[in-house]
């Protein structure tokens, strides 16, 4: 398992990921976490379903490696992933005979590896739903009544995030979106101070 220490370096580096390896065969999870560490990514690693759980609950994770084949079913822990992080890819493994693929992308995995594969597929995989999913809006559709922002909220995200693609022209931004530029000025004046 990842240290306190390395988790806090982490921290005061958003740009380095933290990947959420679950395998129960520590040698196929220490080729995994040595193929993602050369890769320059941290490293949380759990052997069973419970530890997989706890460290959802409280590491930042960027995106999890899950064996579909732990002491319980790898479902419970993508479960558990997509509620608490909607937009975090998850790559689902299984070295298993039978088809798990249909399972884990039913289950809405991101992406499936059959085992053995090589390093360079696994950090290949990983790095691309990373980026995708660095790329997709931080503005979503709610999936749970709990959700739901109020519009204005949602109103003044968006038009705060226009503003900076267009590296901070407010008229035109105001142009882009149809509206009075007095209306961005005014979004961005209660901006909260950081």
């Amino acid at each position: 398992m990842l240290y306190q220490a390395e988790l806090q370096q982490n921290k005061s580096n958003p740009e380095c990921p933290t990947i959420l390896v679950v395998e129960d065969d520590r040698d196929t999870q220490d080729f995994m976490i040595r193929a993602l560490k050369a890769e320059g990514m941290l490293c949380v690693s759990a052997c069973s379903v419970g530890e997989a759980l706890h460290l959802l609950q409280k590491a930042e994770v960027t995106a999890t490696v899950l064996d579909w084949g732990l002491d319980r079913s790898g479902a419970e822990v993508l479960a558990v992933a997509k509620e608490l992080y909607p937009r975090m890819p998850v790559v689902a493994i299984s070295g298993m005979p039978f088809e798990v693929r249909t399972d884990a992308v039913v289950n809405k995995a991101d992406a499936f590896l059959n085992k053995p594969f090589s390093a360079t597929v696994l950090t290949n995989q990983v790095k691309q739903l990373i980026e995708r999913a660095r790329k997709t809006p931080s503005i979503e559709l709610p999936q749970r009544a709990e959700d739901i922002l109020p519009l204005e909220q949602v109103q003044t995200t968006y038009i705060r995030h226009v503003v900076e693609l267009l590296e901070g022209n407010k008229t035109r931004a105001a142009e882009a979106l149809g509206i009075h530029r007095q209306t961005v000025y005014a979004i961005l004046r209660d901006k909260p101070e950081d």
